[in-house]
């Protein structure tokens, strides 16, 4: 299937690689088969702007859109579920889902950082201590911290239960475009726009 837009963002499941979903411009949602590479479903969303970040959480697959919403599809039909709207003011932008599917943390245009319980779509808390746009969330092993990384060069450990930053590391030139935990949950490695990788080390979450 060829496509008439850019696309925005690309997820695989966890603990899974024989599929994978993606997002693009023209708001649709497709879920592709990596051994004919053909399309298993496709959802579409076209009064949502444009789908910024996704993740998937059991079998839906939640998405971050410009629109400021949330919407979850389908992983397996593509039909759109149900959306949460006032995400984020200005757009949702990074969007990670805990590993034991609870609760999602989003990141915003504005620089906002929130946890919201899945199954009732409420906030249960609120972080802000970046001041550009949020381009990258990793939630640890243990869903009691997470990474975030931004526009503003830095990237922030918090704590989720105490809602509370413990740690920071900034980049030298450049926002941060994206960020990934290693399995030791120690070492990070990032890449920004001054267009290098870089390898960061924790003390560890606590």
């Amino acid at each position: 299937e060829t496509r008439s837009e850019a696309v925005t963002f690309m997820a695989f499941p966890p603990d899974s690689s024989d599929r994978f979903a993606t997002a693009s411009m023209d708001g649709t949602i497709r879920m592709w088969d990596l051994s004919d590479y053909k399309v298993l479903c496709k959802g579409l969303c076209k009064e949502g702007g444009a789908p910024h970040c996704m993740a998937f959480a059991l079998e839906c697959l939640l998405t971050g859109w410009s629109d400021g919403f949330v919407r979850c599809f389908d992983a397996e039909t593509g039909e759109m579920l149900w959306k949460m709207g006032d995400v984020h003011r200005g757009g949702v932008t990074a969007l990670a889902v805990s590993h034991n599917h609870r609760f999602m943390v989003t990141g915003g245009e504005e620089g906002d950082v929130r946890v919201w319980d899945i199954k009732q779509r409420d906030m249960v808390a609120h972080l802000k201590e970046h001041n550009s746009a949020v381009t990258s969330i990793c939630i640890f092993t243990d869903d009691a911290h997470c990474l975030t990384a931004s526009r503003d060069r830095n990237i922030l450990s918090w704590d989720l239960r105490r809602e509370k930053r413990i740690a920071s590391l900034r980049q030298r030139m450049g926002g941060v475009n994206s960020v990934s935990l290693a399995q030791d949950q120690i070492q990070v490695v990032s890449v920004g726009q001054e267009r290098r990788g870089t390898m960061w080390g924790l003390r560890g979450p606590g």
